[in-house]
Order: C-alpha cells, then sequence, then structure tokens
C-alpha cells in the first residue's frame, strides 16, 4: 500500500492522490443528449403503435401503451423544464421556451383525454378515425421538434453537460409519472422559475 500511495492510480475509476492521501471517486457520468435523444425514440416507437392500436379499436393495448407513455414522459418532461430548456433559452430565447411549456400542457391535457376515453374500454368508429391525426399533430409533434434542440448541444460546456446529467439522474430517480408530475408539480416549479407557458389552441 505504500507503493501505492507514491504515485497517481487510476483504476476502475477511482483516482489515488498521494498528495491529498485520499480516494476520489469519479463516477461516469450519463450523456444527458443521447438521453435525451433515447428517449425521444421510445416515444416515438409507442405513439406509433399507439396510434396503430386506436386505429385498431384496441382499447385495451393501446391504454397500455398510454401507461408507458406515462412513465417514461413524466421525467422527461420535467428534466426539459427544469433543466434543460433553461440551459438552451440563451439560444432559442424565452418566447420559445414559452411555446414549449405551451405544448407541455397541450400533451398533458391530451394524455388526459386519451385515458378517459381509453379506460372505458372501448373506442367508437369516429375515435379510431380522429384520434390518430391528433396524436401525431398534438403529441408526435413535439419529440420531432425537441430534436431540432440538438443542434445547440455542441455549443454547451462541459459542466453544462455535467449539471445537465446530474439533474437528470435525480429526477429519474424520483420516477414520477407525467400525469401526476402535471398535477402536483409543474405549476409550481415553473413559479419558482418565473416561468410561464403560452396558451395554445
Amino acid at each position: 500500500m505504500q507503493h501505492l500511495m507514491t504515485e497517481k492510480f487510476i483504476y476502475n475509476a477511482v483516482i489515488i492522490t498521494p498528495k491529498e492521501k485520499e480516494v476520489v471517486f469519479k463516477m461516469p457520468k450519463l450523456d444527458p443528449i443521447a438521453e435525451f435523444r433515447s428517449d425521444h425514440a421510445k416515444v416515438r416507437d409507442m405513439l406509433l403503435e399507439l396510434i396503430d392500436a386506436v386505429s385498431k379499436k384496441d382499447a385495451t393495448k393501446a391504454l397500455e401503451i398510454m401507461i408507458r407513455l406515462d412513465k417514461i414522459g413524466g421525467p422527461h418532461f420535467r428534466w426539459e423544464e427544469e433543466s434543460l430548456y433553461l440551459t438552451f433559452e440563451k439560444f432559442f430565447g424565452r418566447q420559445y421556451l414559452e411555446y414549449l411549456l405551451g405544448v407541455h400542457d397541450r400533451i398533458v391535457k391530451r394524455g388526459r383525454e386519451l385515458v378517459e376515453i381509453l379506460s372505458k374500454g372501448k373506442i367508437s368508429e369516429e375515435q379510431a378515425k380522429i384520434l390518430p391525426d391528433i396524436i401525431r399533430s398534438d403529441i408526435l409533434s413535439h419529440p420531432i421538434e425537441c430534436e431540432g434542440i440538438v443542434l445547440f448541444a455542441e455549443k454547451l460546456t462541459q459542466k453544462e453537460l455535467n449539471e445537465l446529467a446530474e439533474n437528470l439522474e435525480r429526477i429519474r430517480k424520483e420516477d414520477i409519472p407525467l400525469l401526476e408530475w402535471a398535477e402536483r408539480i409543474k405549476d409550481a416549479e415553473r413559479e419558482k422559475r418565473g416561468l410561464k407557458a403560452r396558451v395554445l389552441a
């Protein structure tokens, strides 16, 4: 052990620093931008499954997909609002940030409406025709828009990326679903940060 303390060793993310005679653990952080895009890909696939299930009037399968979307969407939306959008605001400005918050509100509204319809256990002919277009225009459009934000990722500092990663890890550990987050947390956190959503049709 005396020999180990005579120089700096790096092994399995542990750095032994002889000068300070202490062990510093450098745990690898997740890549927040890669995680951001991975979530979008998962949501894209779930939404395409949802459109297919609704078109086939399979209410049971559609509701199961909504439950999965609720689970992944909660941490994702919360992280966007409490961390990611604020970091990227210097690029796209406050007005676009407020628009994105408005999109979140619209998606939450549509999510509640879909759950209410699907919870009845049946999808009418008219709903099977109308709902897929609503899902495409009001929900699926959002991950498409958010992918554009990634254009600015290379402009972030390492410190900003680290902060995004830390916030994402924290929020994922709390694991609050989308509709619960919207009901309990969303508005209070926006008020605390001085944010307001643009009201969308």
